[in-house]
């Protein structure tokens, strides 16, 4: 369990009370959460990518993300950024996780 992506599910399990949703794939070619097309596949090209999303948990670090090309939900399988959305959203209402944002201490933790 080397790579970012694995490293990274597993900090993020407090946090979202369990796997994560999606195929993570990260900038160093590691990938982790499953192949098989059942859920979307989100893309960190940048390390920069994982810094918005710490110092803007939720969606405005992820939007930030996004308009700058580090992050990417590529349309595959069936998945485009919408549906993606929409599976994100129904995952949090799912686990509990609306209105929940991680304390500084838990992120200095992870």
């Amino acid at each position: 369990m080397n790579g970012v992506a694995q490293r990274l599910a597993l900090a993020l399990e407090p946090f979202l009370r369990g796997p994560i949703p999606v195929r993570l794939v990260a900038w160093d070619g590691s990938a982790t959460g499953p192949a098989d097309g059942s859920v979307p596949t989100v893309e960190l090209r940048s390390p920069d990518a994982v810094r918005r999303l710490l110092w803007h948990p939720g969606e405005l670090g992820a939007a930030q993300a996004y308009v700058t090309g580090e992050l990417d939900v590529p349309e595959v399988d069936g998945w485009d950024l919408d549906k993606a959305l929409t599976h994100a959203f129904a995952v949090a209402r799912e686990r509990g996780l609306s209105g929940v944002r991680p304390s500084p201490r838990a992120l200095v933790e992870a």
